[in-house]
């Protein structure tokens, strides 16, 4: 028995490596460097620290710290969660780490990594772990007027006297920006100036801080007006500029997946849920095995675009589950196992990140993030 058993697996082993995925995300790595080094040259003054938050944006986040970990001067990764962070040490990615999101204290005390930074928001978080003696690395967030979390103000005095008299190392000081996109924004001007503030007190009152970070990716469009030693990129690490940034970026994601099936069908016969696409003739169509659930939003239906073979092709009816259908009335050659680009990582076809989000009415962040992680990715040049 328990050599049929093995015999079983091996068989198993055999088939599985036959298997192909249907759907691969391909990442590239050309597009990610290009990308971190046209970032660094709008502040060659800071060092660059890459956001690896929300699955690095759905590009895959132990994939992507794989290819950026070996790239010179970046002072840490930044993530949402101790979770992502020890996704990140059990990859075998130990780099340092600075956790952005909200960490329960027992968590940070009970930490065992080494190299993770966690972010204080809040004076209470700071006195508690304070009174427990903890001797974890943070950076202390402090709100500069975006108004969601970080250390008032008012309370900077109280929290350099806390920091004076606790053992925590505080590394690293910061804040985010509300607004850096909009050109001449007031928002920006004024957290700028507060934040320039709370630099120079700390810089005097604390000079073992090593960090100053404020800028996001659109905040390095006022490099020059921030006093600060490091930068945090998102979404032009990935190829989506802000909107303010006068550098050349390259997507660095793109999915393809193939044709599961072609049919023909008549006029007035529908595609889909509801009967929103109708048949005006001798129709043409092909499915696709990917739908909602593997990131193409169902805002497509009907409006949206896939390449096959190459060509532009119409979605047609409702987007489902995991299923799509497109109008190749007029593709030479498409039949059963056909190239599909779901998404296209050329800016100007209308199945880029950001065509698409612009169809569906919403920003590159959320059609990013909504990618699932379980699908395949891979690392191309």
């Amino acid at each position: 028995m328990f050599r049929s058993l093995i015999r079983s697996l091996r068989a198993w082993r055999r088939r599985s490596r036959k298997d192909h995925p249907l759907i691969i995300i391909e990442i590239s790595k050309s597009a990610l460097l290009n990308n971190l080094h046209a970032i660094q040259s709008l502040a060659p003054q800071w060092q660059v620290a890459p956001v690896l938050k929300s699955n690095a944006y759905g590009h895959g986040l132990a994939l992507t710290a794989a290819i950026l970990q070996h790239e010179g001067n970046l002072p840490f990764f930044c993530v949402d969660s101790y979770f992502e962070a020890r996704m990140l040490r059990n990859a075998g990615i130990l780099h340092p780490t600075l956790v952005l999101g909200f960490t329960p204290t027992n968590t940070i005390t009970q930490n065992k990594y080494r190299n993770i930074s966690f972010t204080i928001a809040s004076l209470d978080q700071l006195k508690e772990l304070s009174a427990k003696r903890v001797r974890e690395h943070v950076h202390i967030k402090f709100d500069t007027g975006m108004h969601r979390q970080g250390v008032l103000l008012a309370d900077i005095e109280n929290a350099i006297e806390v920091i004076s008299q606790c053992e925590l190392f505080v590394e690293g000081v910061f804040s985010h920006l509300a607004d850096a996109e909009i050109a001449n924004s007031d928002i920006t001007r004024v957290q700028i100036e507060k934040w320039n503030t709370v630099v120079k007190t700390f810089r005097q009152r604390c000079p073992q801080v090593r960090f100053y970070h404020l800028a996001n990716s659109a905040g390095f469009g006022h490099a020059s007006e921030i006093e600060a030693n490091v930068g945090r990129t998102g979404i032009a690490l990935y190829g989506i500029n802000p909107g303010n940034l006068q550098v050349q970026l390259l997507p660095a994601l793109r999915m393809q997946s193939i044709v599961s099936g072609i049919r023909v069908i008549n006029a007035g016969e529908i595609v889909g849920y509801n009967g929103i696409f109708t048949a005006q003739g001798k129709t043409a169509t092909a499915t696709i095995p990917v739908g909602y659930y593997e990131g193409v939003d169902r805002m497509l239906s009907n409006q949206g675009h896939f390449l096959i073979n190459g060509i532009e092709t119409p979605l047609i009816g409702r987007v489902s589950m995991n299923m799509s259908s497109c109008d190749v009335t007029n593709v030479e050659g498409v039949c059963a196992g056909s190239s599909v680009t779901v998404i296209s990582s050329r800016p100007e076809h209308p199945n880029s990140i950001e065509n698409v989000a612009r169809t569906c009415g919403t920003i590159p962040y959320e059609i990013l993030v909504h990618i699932p992680t379980h699908l395949h990715r891979v690392v191309v040049l």
